[in-house]
């Protein structure tokens, strides 16, 4: 460690001393350098830097003080300070290094999580297709169709899933767009008809309006907000006891459902008031009021998990009636991946996922695995097709304003370095294709606090540091 240390203080390794040039890392920089060439080699470290050092920039950080410009998560996490990658290159060659054993330590990480496995009790077929429809590029360039990275390891036998834990509204608040504030108003311990009111539910019209740039701020319709108090409690929209904070893209249109490529974060999660979390999802939308609703993303919050790792969830609504978390008749399918899963091996990779209704189910994919399904039963099998699609980033806070918790990787967009939505695609289950569009429209609650913007073609970035 000592050695590791006294070597990134030297910045060219032809001219290290002569006891330290003889070191396994020096002579990996020298070989890099030659072999690949010094654009080159900086290329595959910038690559190394988003693929691996997201997980590992604490060791990096300790090990290696000059990979800081890399990846900064010390103190400030995701502060990256690029700087000069000529002075910085050794932390290529110690990041190519490093990367088996990054690889191994994710692999570790995704054992950390106690599993427990039990015989695979759903009874419905998945399409006879690789998880997800084709995402396919509908722009006047053409077809474009996105290539899947590889999937983690399975954590069940063959025939085998683990077993997924409910969790109920009552500890992790859950939103959405749609919803009308409710000053006041406090959630039932357990979901019963009338739980959200019609008056409730805003129209779409009344979230995303105009053209495809993003409305900012309460609905149009929304009466005049009373004066704020000495005080205020919330900036964003009041719901159940809670203050949540919105980043959204939408789409109306008749589809079998819908899917996006989105990236795996580690938002700063700050609790101080009361529970609340910060996700990001995908929100499948039909039937009266746009309120029978499939969704599925990440998300963190450590009342619900006891950590403040992101984690997947599944969730779903009949009538504006919310159910609960990762169960209320999830039908678990993927030995490899499930809803309450740590996901922290993930956090810096993108992950392709969405809902296809298919055979009188509404089936989830994660990444390249069928993740499971909601039985069309749930709806009484009149919830078959999709009407409207939300992606978004979403905070639930109780600390005050500003809210503390950060939203996706706590940075404004459109930086690179923001959280990330794209190929928001809506699904024809015929042709076997997700469509990504340039079509959708944008909404925030509060800009300053957390934003959203379009920076491609169906492409989008998001998130915020709150504070």
């Amino acid at each position: 460690m000592k050695e590791a240390y006294r070597l990134t203080r030297t910045l060219d390794p032809w001219q290290a001393p002569s006891t330290w040039r003889a070191s396994p890392l020096v002579n990996a920089h020298r070989r890099v350098l030659e072999t690949a060439g010094l654009q080159e080699a900086l290329a595959s470290g910038r690559k190394i830097e988003r693929d691996f050092a997201t997980s590992y920039s604490c060791e990096l950080s300790e090990v290696w003080p000059c990979c800081a410009g890399f990846s900064q998560r010390v103190h400030q996490k995701r502060q990256y300070a690029m700087g000069s990658y000529a002075r910085n290159s050794f932390c290529t060659a110690a990041a190519v290094l490093l990367a088996a054993q990054m690889t191994s330590t994710t692999q570790a990480q995704q054992r950390d999580q106690p599993v427990e496995c039990v015989k695979r009790a759903a009874t419905a077929t998945p399409p006879p297709h690789p998880a997800g429809p084709r995402r396919v590029h509908l722009g006047k360039g053409g077809y474009e169709e996105q290539k899947s990275q590889p999937t983690m390891k399975p954590v069940c036998p063959e025939g085998e899933v683990p077993v997924v834990k409910e969790m109920q509204i009552e500890r992790v608040p859950k939103g959405n767009t749609l919803l009308r504030p409710r000053s006041g108003a406090e959630r039932p311990t357990q979901p019963t008809p009338g739980a959200v009111r019609p008056s409730d539910v805003r129209t779409f019209r009344e979230i995303y309006r105009g053209t495809r740039n993003k409305r900012v701020g309460a609905a149009p319709s929304s009466p005049p907000p009373p004066p704020p108090p000495p005080a205020p409690t919330c900036a964003g929209i009041s719901q159940f006891g809670s203050c949540f904070y919105y980043g959204s893209a939408a789409l109306t249109r008749a589809a079998d459902g819908g899917g996006m490529t989105m990236s795996v974060n580690d938002p700063a999660y700050d609790n101080s008031g009361g529970p609340g979390h910060s996700l990001n999802e995908i929100s499948v939308q039909g039937g009266a009021k746009n309120g029978n609703i499939v969704e599925l993303g990440w998300l963190v919050s450590s009342e619900q998990h006891g950590d403040a790792d992101p984690h997947i969830f599944v969730f779903h609504w009949k009538n504006w009636n919310e159910t609960c978390y990762n169960g209320c008749g999830w039908q678990q399918y993927s030995s490899t991946y499930f809803p309450g899963q740590n996901i922290k091996a993930l956090i810096g990779r993108e992950v392709y996922i969405g809902y296809v209704y298919y055979e009188g189910n509404w089936w989830a994919w994660f990444d390249d695995q069928w993740l499971g399904y909601f039985p069309g039963t749930e709806w009484d099998n009149s919830y078959t097709k999709s009407a409207v699609l939300q992606w978004f980033g979403e905070v639930a806070s109780q600390n005050g304003v500003p809210p503390r918790t950060q939203m996706g990787d706590g940075v404004l967009p459109p930086a690179e370095r923001a959280a990330h939505m794209f190929t928001l695609c809506d699904v024809d289950a015929k042709a076997w294709i997700c469509w990504y569009r340039d079509q959708q429209l944008l909404s925030v609650t509060v800009p300053r606090y957390y934003n959203i913007q379009r920076v491609g073609f169906g492409d989008t970035r998001y998130g915020g540091p709150g504070n």
